[in-house]
C-alpha cells in the first residue's frame, strides 16, 4: 500500500515519489536478503555486517569525530543510527553463536561500537545503542518474545506521540522550554509544527512527495536545514494521513513479524530493540533519508525474523520394533 500510495499522492501535481519508492526498495531489499540468508546463516551474515559498520569507522575515523557533517553519511546523527544497527547485528550474531569464545568476541565488538555511537555524540543513537547491548547480555533471560516487542511497540508509539504533539503545540513558550529540557532544538520543534500544519492544510493527499522542504516555512527561512526531522510528520505532510497510515502499517507489521518470528526469543529481543532504537531515533530526526541506514534496518530485521535452516535439523531416527 505505501509503494502505491506515493503515486497517487504525486498524480498531477509536483511531487517526485522516485526517492521514496527507492528508500523502500532498499528496506525491502535489504530484508528479503536477511530473511533468506538469516536462517542458514544465523552467524555469518550479521557479523558480516557488523563488520563492515566497523570498516566504516576505520577507513573514516571522522564519523566519531562528533562532527554534525562528519563522513561517510555527511550527518553525524545518520552515521550514529548506521553504528547502532551495527551494534544490533553484532549482538544478533552474539546469541546465535554457539561457541563461548565467538560469543565473547561478539559481544566486545558491540561494545566497542556502543562506544562509537558515544563519539558520534548522537543522544538518540547512543541510548539506542545501549538499549540493544543490554538487550543482549540479558537475552537469555527471556521467556516470551511477545512481551518483549509488545514494550518495544509501545515506546516506538510513545515516541511518535511526543514529536506529533510537540508539533501541534508549535511555538509555544511552554513547548519550546519543554522541548530545550528534553535536549531538543526550538527549529526541530518548529519543523514538527511544519508538518503537523501542512498535513492539516493538505489532509488527504498532502503537498506531494518530496516537496516538504519547498512548503515548509522554518526549511525555507534556514539554509542548514534540510528536512522535517521526522519520517512520521514528513510523511503525512508530503503524502496525508493515508500516507501516514501507510507508513504505520509498515513499522507495524515488522513488530507483528517479529512477534511471529520462529527464532529464539533471545534473538527476536535483539532484533526487536534494535528496530525500535532506530523508529525512535527517525522520529526525532531524518536518518530513515540514507539509504545506508534503511539497508542495514531491512538485514537486521531479516535477520530477526528469519526462518530456522531445515538442513540443520536432527532427522528423526525410525524406532526399530522388536518381533
Amino acid at each position: 500500500m505505501a509503494a502505491l500510495w506515493a503515486p497517487v499522492a504525486a498524480a498531477n501535481r509536483v511531487g517526485a515519489p522516485g526517492r521514496y519508492l527507492l528508500a523502500l526498495a532498499t528496506v525491502a531489499g535489504a530484508y528479503v536478503l536477511g530473511r533468506l540468508c538469516g536462517g542458514r546463516f544465523a552467524l555469518p551474515v550479521p557479523a558480516m555486517l557488523a563488520g563492515a559498520v566497523t570498516v566504516m569507522l576505520v577507513v573514516w575515523p571522522d564519523a566519531v569525530s562528533g562532527d554534525a557533517t562528519a563522513p561517510p553519511l555527511d550527518y553525524g546523527n545518520a552515521d550514529g543510527a548506521l553504528v547502532v544497527q551495527g551494534v544490533g547485528a553484532a549482538c544478533l550474531a552474539a546469541v546465535a553463536a554457539v561457541s563461548g569464545r565467538w560469543r565473547a568476541a561478539l559481544l566486545v565488538l558491540a561494545g566497542v561500537l556502543v562506544v562509537g555511537t558515544f563519539a558520534t555524540r548522537s543522544v538518540a543513537a547512543a541510548a539506542g545503542a545501549v538499549a540493544v547491548l543490554s538487550t543482549a547480555l540479558t537475552a537469555p533471560l527471556v521467556r516470551r518474545r511477545g512481551t518483549v516487542v509488545a514494550l518495544s511497540a509501545l515506546c516506538a508509539a510513545g515516541v511518535v506521540l511526543g514529536t506529533v504533539v510537540l508539533g501541534a503545540l508549535g511555538t509555544r513558550t511552554e513547548s519550546v522550554e519543554g522541548a530545550a529540557r528534553a535536549g531538543l532544538t526550538e527549529r526541530r520543534v518548529q519543523l514538527w509544527g511544519d508538518g503537523v500544519h501542512l498535513t492539516k492544510r493538505f489532509p488527504v493527499r498532502g503537498t506531494g512527495p518530496g516537496t516538504f522542504v519547498e512548503n515548509s516555512p522554518t526549511v525555507r527561512s534556514d539554509a542548514d536545514v534540510h528536512s522535517a526531522h521526522s519520517m512520521w510528520l514528513r510523511q503525512s505532510a508530503e503524502q496525508g494521513v493515508p500516507g501516514a497510515l501507510c507508513l504505520v502499517g509498515v513499522v507495524g507489521w515488522v513488530y507483528v513479524r517479529l512477534w511471529r518470528s520462529a527464532r529464539s526469543p533471545a534473538v527476536v529481543a535483539v532484533g526487536s530493540v534494535t528496530f525500535t532504537a532506530f523508529v525512535v531515533q527517525a522520529s526525532m530526526d531524518y536518518v530513515a533519508e540514507f539509504p545506508a541506514v534503511l539497508a542495514a534496518v531491512g538485514v537486521v530485521v531479516g535477520v530477526a525474523t528469519a526462518g530456522p535452516d531445515v538442513r540443520a535439523r536432527p532427522r528423526a531416527v525410525p524406532a526399530v520394533g522388536v518381533s
